[in-house]
């Protein structure tokens, strides 16, 4: 039986964890979207392949600086 103590840092050891993989999920985005942009791929074929424009892909570097990464 777990103490509410151990309870509670259970509950953040999880929700850090969790925040981790989407932070690092939004850094591979990032980075692979750059990555086409650098290879000369265009916005209209990585909006068809990924389902983000130019302004989403701004709005989710925002977020990821935003983030504290």
């Amino acid at each position: 039986m777990m103490t509410y103590a151990q309870e509670l840092l259970a509950e953040g050891r999880a929700e850090g964890e969790a925040k981790g993989r989407a932070e690092s999920e939004t850094r591979k985005q990032i980075e692979m979207v750059e990555g086409l942009l650098r290879a000369g791929v265009t916005w209209k074929v990585i909006e068809a392949a990924a389902g983000l424009d130019a302004a989403g892909f701004e709005a989710l570097k925002a977020q990821s600086r935003g983030s504290g990464s």
